[in-house]
C-alpha cells in the first residue's frame, strides 16, 4: 500500500444537526479542560488578537446548534450557556470566546484562517492532544503543521489546500482519525513513556466554514478504548492488526508503533 493510499482525507459529508455529537458527561469534560489549562496554560490554549471577531462567531454559531439540536442538554440562560449542572459565560464580552465555548463540549475547537495562499492555525482550545504541541504550532500554515507526518506534503498538501479554499459554510464535513497509545491520558502530548494497557484512540474530527468570517473551525473529537474492549466486535482486532501492518514504515513510527512493538506483536500472535 502506498503512502497516498494510507494518507487519503477522508472526508464525508457532515448534517450539520450532528455537527458536535452529544454527551452527558459534560462536567467530566469541563472538569478535564479546566485542569490541563491549569497545568499547561497557554500551551493547551491560545489565540491571536485578529482571530477575535471569528472566535465569536464560531461561540454564536456552536452555541446555537447546541440549544437548537440538542435541547436535551442544553438551553441559552441570557449571556450564558447552561450544560446541566454547570454553565458557560458565552456573552459577547467575553475576552476569550473560544475557549469558554470549549468548556460547553467535548471537543477541543482550533480556528484556521487564511493567510495568502495557506490556512493558519489562529486560535485553539486543546485540551486532549495526542502526541503534538500546540506551542510548535500555533500561527503556523498547515504546511508547516502537517509536515512531521511522512509524505504529507507531497500526497496531501495540495489537495487539502484546494479543499479549504473551496469548503461551502453550508456543506461541512467530517472524518476520522486513530492511533494506539498506552494508558488512558486524554491530553497524551506528555505520555510517551506512560504505562497502562493499551487503548485504541479515535478522534472524530469536524471542518466547519464560518460564514460571516471565512474561517474554519476544526473539531476534534477523542474516544478512548481499552484494546481489549474491541474483542465485542467481530473482526474489529483483525483488522486493526492489518491496518497497523499496512502503514508504511515512516508513518508507523509517526504514529509510535515502534513504541508498543511488544503489545503489537502479542496481538497479531493472538489475532492473525
Amino acid at each position: 500500500m502506498s503512502n497516498s493510499q494510507v494518507l487519503s482525507m477522508g472526508l464525508a459529508p457532515l448534517d450539520a444537526q450532528r455537527w458536535i455529537e452529544p454527551d452527558a458527561a459534560l462536567p467530566f469534560w469541563h472538569a478535564h479542560k479546566q485542569a490541563v489549562r491549569a497545568r499547561l496554560g497557554s500551551r493547551v490554549c491560545c489565540a491571536t488578537p485578529e482571530s477575535l471577531p471569528a472566535q465569536r462567531e464560531a461561540s454564536t454559531l456552536l452555541a446555537t446548534h447546541l440549544v437548537r439540536d440538542h435541547p436535551d442538554l442544553y438551553r441559552r440562560a441570557g449571556p450564558k450557556l447552561d450544560c446541566g449542572e454547570y454553565a458557560v459565560d458565552i456573552g459577547e464580552e467575553h475576552p476569550e470566546p473560544l475557549w469558554a465555548i470549549s468548556l460547553a463540549v467535548a471537543d477541543d475547537l482550533l480556528l484556521l484562517q487564511p493567510r495568502g495562499d495557506e490556512y493558519v492555525l489562529t486560535a485553539a482550545s486543546l485540551c486532549s492532544p495526542s502526541h503534538w504541541r500546540l506551542e510548535e504550532k500555533f500561527e503556523q500554515p498547515l504546511s508547516t503543521i502537517h509536515g512531521p507526518i511522512p509524505g504529507f506534503n507531497a500526497a496531501l498538501q495540495p489537495r487539502v489546500a484546494r479543499f479549504l479554499q473551496h469548503l461551502h459554510a453550508a456543506r461541512p464535513v467530517e472524518r476520522f482519525n486513530w492511533g494506539l497509545q498506552r494508558g488512558a491520558a486524554l491530553c497524551a502530548r506528555d505520555s510517551v513513556a506512560a504505562e497502562g494497557v493499551l487503548h485504541y484512540r479515535c478522534e472524530r474530527q469536524t471542518l466547519y466554514r464560518l460564514p460571516g468570517t471565512g474561517a474554519v473551525l476544526f473539531t476534534i473529537r477523542v474516544y478512548l478504548s481499552p484494546l481489549s474492549s474491541l474483542e465485542a466486535v467481530p473482526g474489529a482486532l483483525q483488522a486493526l492488526v492489518q491496518a497497523i501492518d499496512a502503514c508504511p514504515p515512516a508513518l508507523a513510527v509517526y504514529k509510535g508503533f515502534d513504541r508498543l512493538q511488544d503489545d503489537l506483536d502479542d496481538l497479531r500472535n493472538t489475532y492473525v
